[in-house]
């Protein structure tokens, strides 16, 4: 693993630089789900949907307990959640996780099937 390129394609999900994320998971030095999936963590951060739709399938939606669909509801990225959700399980989450979410993301998760438990 090379951390400068691993370093990149955060900073790239960040951004939302999908060419750059498409280029840098498949190259041989990265690993996409290093660090707990931080480059999909940033990327549903930031609703950064394109970059998200590349990293799925090579992260973990459920690292940090599933906090790229916390974080993606928490900040109002409907896109990102819709991608999210039927990857990720919610039942670790906590009663200040769900009382930090906006009413209307409360709505789209339990649409989704993820209502608070």
């Amino acid at each position: 693993m090379n951390a400068h390129l691993q370093r990149q394609l955060c900073d790239a999900a960040w951004d939302g630089h999908a060419v750059a994320v498409a280029a840098l998971i498949s190259h041989p030095d990265v690993i996409p789900h290093a660090h707990q999936s931080t480059a999909l963590l940033h990327a549903a951060h930031r609703g950064k949907t394109g970059c998200v739709r590349l990293l799925l399938p090579v992260s973990d939606p459920n690292a940090r307990n599933a906090e790229p669909l916390w974080r993606a509801a928490r900040y109002r990225r409907a896109a990102c959640v819709r991608l999210l959700a039927p990857m990720s399980d919610t039942v670790g989450w906590e009663r200040w996780m769900w009382a930090e979410l906006p009413p209307s993301m409360h709505g789209l998760l339990a649409h989704l099937g993820k209502a608070p438990r």
